[in-house]
Order: C-alpha cells, then structure tokens, then sequence
C-alpha cells in the first residue's frame, strides 16, 4: 500500500464507538429540546416542557438504537457513512415516535417538532462526524518536525487548513477563476457589468406592475419584501446549479495543475456573491429611498447573516461538487429540488400570514432562516429572534463541515472519474 493510499485509510477512521456514543447522546437531548424550542416559545414552551422531559428517553434511545442498527458505530470506515448516519437517525426518530404514541401518547406534544428533532440531530451528528474526519486529516498531515527539510504540499492542500487558507494562499487562482466567469458571462454585450445594476432596476418594475397593479397585493411594500427574499435566493440557487459542474467542468485543470479541489466550487459561490452584492448595491438604496423605510440598527446584522449564508452556500456547493462528480444524475435532481425548496421559503408570502402548524417546516426549509433574517432586518427592522439564529447557524456550520469532510475524503478519485 502507498504511503498516500495508507494515509488515506486513516483519513477515514472513526472514531470509537464510546467516543461516538458520548457525542451523540447529549447531541440528541439536545436536538430534542431545542426542536420545542423552535417549534414554540414563551409561556407556551413552559406548558409542553412537563411532557417532553418525560418522553425525551424515548426519543434518544431510538435514535442511538437506530444509529446502532444502521452500523454507524461500525469500527471499520465505510465510504457510505453518511448515508447510515442519516437512515439510522431517522429510523430512529420514526420509531421513538411510534414508542411514545402506544405508551404515553402525543398530549402535550408536537409532531412537527420530532420532524425539526430529526433534522437537527442528523446536522449535528454528520457535523461532528465531518469535523472528526478533517481534525484526523490535518494530524495525518501535520510535519513530523519543524526542522524537516522536505515538506509535501501536495499533502497538505488535501486538509481542511487548505480549505481556509484557500481565501488567501490561492487568492490569485479564485481571482482569475472568478474573473474569468464574469467576463465569460458578459463577454460580446456592450454594456457589459452595467446589466448587473440594470437587472434589479427591471426586476423592481415587472414586480411592482406584476404584484400592486395587476394581482393588486395590499401589503404596503411588498415588492421590497418579494426583492429582498428572491435576490438572496438567486443567490443560493445559481451557486448550487454552477456548483454541480465545477469537478466535471474543469477536467483540464484537474489534470494539469495541483491545488485544492475545495477552490473550484468556492470560486462559483464567490462569482455569484459578486453578482448579488452588485445587485444589492443598487437594490437596497433605491427601494429604502423609494419606499421612505428609515434606516434602523438591526440592519447593521446584514453583513452577519450573508456571511452565514456564505458559509452554508459553499458547504452545500462542496456537497454537490463532489456528489455530482460521482453521480452525473445531481444535476437533473437538484433542478427538481430547487422548484421545491423555492415554495417551501418564505419569498412570495409571509411567514407571520401562514398558519401556525405550518411555520416550524417554513422555517426548517434549506434557505429559509437566512431569507427571513434578511426580511426581519429591512422590511419589519427587528432583530431576528433566537430560533432564526439558532438554525442560520446550525444549517452554517454544518453545511460547511459536511461538505469540507465530503470533498476532502473523495477528491483523491475525482480524476478517475473524468
């Protein structure tokens, strides 16, 4: 065996099953109350409180059962161990369910909140999963002495170090790969970037006519709501579809030139932050302008949640960089679940108008904590409330790993798949 391939396997180690079951047990108390949390708030929480502290063994002995039965806790590595992880935590949920349905019933329960219990708990557990994975990569990597004469850099660019000091060790390759998609994208118009400014401006207009004129929509300003909602969103949408070809795009680059393979679906999400902050740049005056809005502090936290959306949009272009790099099918998947994801936000209605047993699946959607914060910032000017920060994070955080862990593991056969 190469030193690569062995350095490879150990890559791909697990942790041992009494390390995993001490995180992810606390993971699943965790997950389970925050899940009510979410899904209620003030007095309200404090009346369900009685029975979730009495259910909550039942729902993390199920999923901790399910993990077990699914062999996330297998001591071998298994390249489908985020599908295990996944499967057994649902599995596991479904039947702490069905458990505290016969037993003790749902009075003073939520169903919906074992669904966002599901969910956060799988984010969770893939994410420490995913942080295990690029902590034993960066020790495996790490130079035996600081004296070494020989250093392999090819070895270290495959770490999650590579990953984040990609930012500004490669800045000049994410420069000329960003350039090089915008000249691409305005390459023979005469006026060029300017259909970047001039693109809100016709948008405004359509949506203004569209939703005041004809459909006759009464909430005052609501094309600045519908705007501020639809450009974060296109955002999202056009750096995931362009992710799903940045492996299998760029095969001469792959073969030709070493670096970390982390860079090319960073350099898509970058290419369309460039165009929604140019977009921005035009949007947000006009219509604060327009609609007489004052300016108020919560809108300073603006910078804050694009950077979160920043994070989760390139771990979630890692993920399907490297998934579609295997599976050429992504790319047709993901246009169906875009079409999905885009009605399950909260971008043509408000989520205060829809009904209550609805809000927790809203908010619990991909994009929506982010468009929300983005709405709760400049269209109502409050600060986003602790449930919105709780899930922009989460989905943030482990997006980034998930996807960091993803494409690190499998990078190393990516030119065998060109």
């Amino acid at each position: 065996m190469s030193a690569r391939s062995a350095s490879g396997a150990q890559f791909a180690a697990r942790p041992t099953w009494r390390r995993s079951l001490l995180c992810d047990t606390p993971l699943a108390f965790g997950a389970y109350l925050a899940s009510f949390w979410i899904r209620f708030h003030g007095d309200r929480l404090e009346t369900f409180l009685p029975a979730v502290w009495s259910t909550i063994p039942f729902v993390v002995a199920g999923q901790i059962a399910g993990l077990v039965i699914a062999g996330a806790y297998a001591p071998r590595p298994r390249v489908d161990w985020l599908l295990r992880v996944v499967i057994g935590i649902a599995a596991g949920t479904a039947a702490a369910a069905v458990s505290v349905d016969a037993t003790v019933g749902f009075t003073g329960l939520s169903r919906l909140a074992f669904v966002a219990d599901a969910m956060l708990m799988t984010i969770a557990a893939l994410g420490w999963r995913g942080a295990w994975v690029l902590w034993r990569r960066t020790r495996a990597h790490a130079p035996a002495s600081r004296d070494a004469e020989l250093v392999d850099r090819a070895d270290q660019a495959t770490t999650i170090g590579a990953i984040i000091s990609g930012f500004y060790g490669y800045r000049e390759l994410l420069r000329n790969l960003v350039i090089k998609d915008l000249k691409l994208k305005y390459r023979g118009s005469v006026f060029g970037f300017l259909w970047s400014l001039a693109n809100p401006l016709l948008m405004i207009g359509v949506y203004t006519l569209a939703f005041t004129y004809i459909l006759h929509v009464r909430s005052e300003g609501f094309v600045f709501y519908l705007m501020l909602g639809l450009l974060a969103w296109t955002f999202f949408a056009n750096s995931a579809m362009m992710a799903t070809g940045a492996i299998i795009d760029n095969a001469g680059l792959l073969k030709s030139v070493f670096f970390p393979r982390a860079i090319l679906p960073i350099a898509t999400v970058l290419f369309n932050l460039a165009q929604y902050l140019l977009t921005v740049a035009v949007f947000l005056p006009l219509m604060i302008i327009g609609y007489h809005i004052p300016l108020a502090a919560p809108m300073l936290l603006f910078p804050v949640f694009l950077a979160l959306q920043c994070f989760f949009t390139i771990g979630v272009a890692m993920m399907l960089a490297t998934a579609t790099a295997f599976f050429r099918d992504v790319r047709h998947l993901l246009e169906v679940a875009l079409q999905v994801l885009f009605w399950t936000t909260p971008i043509v209605y408000q989520i205060d108008q829809i009904s209550e047993r609805m809000r927790l699946p809203i908010l619990m959607s991909p994009m929506s904590p982010f468009v929300v914060a983005y709405q709760k910032l400049f269209y109502y000017r409050q600060w986003p409330d602790g449930t919105v920060w709780l899930v922009a994070c989460t989905y943030a955080a482990g997006a980034f790993v998930i996807g960091a862990a993803l494409m690190l593991t499998f990078e190393d056969r990516f030119a065998e798949q060109l």
